[in-house]
């Protein structure tokens, strides 16, 4: 690749990045802010109602999306017949998901015993036609790099409908409040981008383009289907053996833990994935920027979620009050799984540059069948050891997730714990004095929140520094270039 070829690539991924991480900051930290609100105004059974409800939805989502997004994305070149194609078939998914989901909702209530399930599922149902309505537009402005337009819709979303549902919470609605918010949010979202995007939907099907992007598309929605089983697997077990309030406190945990690792892997593999997918020919360079990237998502993801964990007790006390207090030791542990989360994540995303679904599959497969035989030997002993189940996944996951990812690009699971094992060591050392400070300063919540955070973030850096940490040179070196 030439050199000014080169120049603007880095300059795509980088400005990509950036408006990613600037809709991270924005859209989720407002959801997340929302989210505090709203646990701090309903008990945790009003989120636990909601965990239950969120395979299907996931589900329903998962098969309008049929994978044809990320092939839509992609591909090199796409006609205007591609898009229509697309359209009318997540539409048409869409309808079909919404008669299942609507038939269906009597027998997860029964399943759950929660008879207000019924109708809350086939109410909140309705995201499913917003959120087809959405697929194609996000194709459409990754492709053209535009996360500018994506941020700004999301954001603007996710404050009118956080508004929305703390005015119904304040009012009593109870679990219809958490219901509006995600009508509000995929109503506005979908109706934003289909306007940003100056596309016109037209009911156009051509077969010969549907097989072509469903080739691609099939394997990450068998895998995506299995996923999704899965990783909720944990809440479907919990809210069926154990009460809708501890439901909702995991539900909580998890969402937290969740909202800087994956949201953050999420923006730069959406920024990164149609720029990387023009390099997938060249495995010098696939290696040295995914390379880099992982490096410098660990040194923020790393200290992040450990000072996380270690001030999440007085987070808790302060915000949320008494009720939630049983959340803290899951949120502990969940805070661990998402640091090797990117790792994942970012593994994942090489197979799908190279076109490999194939394997996606194959390592979902493995992966996913150890998460049950885990989550199925925790499930006398109780929740904490429930939690514990996912680290030890995570970790067993490491083997094959980097085990095509050597064999395609040559970089491989000894070589990407040495990139990580620096910034990992000085996010540990620095947590474990904040930690140590909480257990045993008599200072008030606020008091340690403050400390704990000046103390943590002073720690790491000077940690860096000794240790020479190479994602902090890139970032430094990006920031002064």
């Amino acid at each position: 690749m030439k050199f000014n070829d080169m120049h603007q690539m880095n300059r795509k991924i980088s400005v990509g990045v950036l408006w990613n991480l600037a809709s991270m900051l924005l859209s989720r930290g407002s959801s997340t802010i929302f989210t505090l609100i709203l646990a701090r105004l309903l008990a945790p059974e009003s989120f636990g109602l909601i965990a239950m409800m969120m395979i299907v939805l996931e589900l329903a989502h998962h098969f309008v999306q049929s994978g044809l997004g990320q092939a839509l994305i992609r591909s090199k070149e796409v006609s205007d017949v591609d898009l229509s194609t697309v359209f009318v078939t997540n539409l048409s998914i869409s309808v079909l998901a919404y008669f299942l989901l609507y038939i269906g909702a009597p027998w997860l209530s029964e399943f759950y015993e929660q008879p207000e399930l019924t109708n809350l599922l086939r109410v909140i149902g309705i995201v499913i036609f917003f959120n087809a309505l959405k697929v194609v537009p996000i194709a459409i402005l990754s492709r053209r790099m535009n996360f500018r337009s994506q941020m700004l819709v999301e954001t603007f979303a996710v404050l009118v409908s956080g508004v929305i549902a703390i005015s119904l919470a304040s009012n009593d609605f109870g679990v219809w409040s958490l219901v509006g918010q995600s009508i509000t949010t995929a109503c506005i979202s979908a109706g934003l981008l289909l306007y940003v995007t100056s596309w016109k939907p037209k009911l156009s099907f051509c077969l010969a383009s549907f097989q072509r992007h469903f080739a691609f598309g099939m394997n990450l929605l068998i895998i995506g289907t299995i996923r999704i089983l899965v990783q909720n697997s944990y809440v479907m077990v919990i809210g069926r053996f154990f009460s809708a309030e501890v439901t909702g406190l995991y539900f909580l945990a998890k969402k937290v833990s969740q909202l800087i690792s994956q949201q953050l892997s999420g923006a730069v593999q959406k920024a990164t994935y149609p720029a990387m997918a023009t390099l997938q020919d060249d495995n010098t360079l696939l290696r040295k920027k995914y390379r880099q990237i992982i490096q410098v998502m660990l040194f923020i993801i790393a200290p992040i979620m450990l000072l996380l964990a270690a001030l999440s007790k007085p987070l808790f006390s302060l915000i949320l009050g008494s009720e939630w207090m049983e959340a803290v030791v899951y949120l502990q542990l969940l805070c661990m799984v998402a640091i090797l989360y990117p790792i994942h994540a970012m593994n994942i995303n090489v197979l799908k540059v190279k076109g490999r679904s194939d394997l996606v599959l194959k390592i979902g497969l493995l992966k996913n069948t150890s998460s049950l035989i885990l989550l199925f030997i925790a499930l006398p002993y109780g929740v904490f050891w429930i939690v514990v189940s996912q680290l030890v996944n995570s970790l067993i996951s490491l083997i094959p997730n980097t085990y095509f990812t050597v064999r395609l690009i040559g970089y491989g699971l000894k070589e990407q714990m040495l990139d990580i094992f620096k910034p990992v060591v000085a996010a540990g050392a620095s947590s474990l004095i904040v930690f140590f400070v909480v257990e045993t300063a008599p200072l008030s919540d606020v008091y340690l929140l403050m400390s704990g955070v000046l103390l943590g973030g002073f720690t790491f850096l000077i940690t860096s520094l000794v240790l020479r940490i190479e994602a902090l040179t890139l970032i430094l070196t990006k920031v002064r270039g």
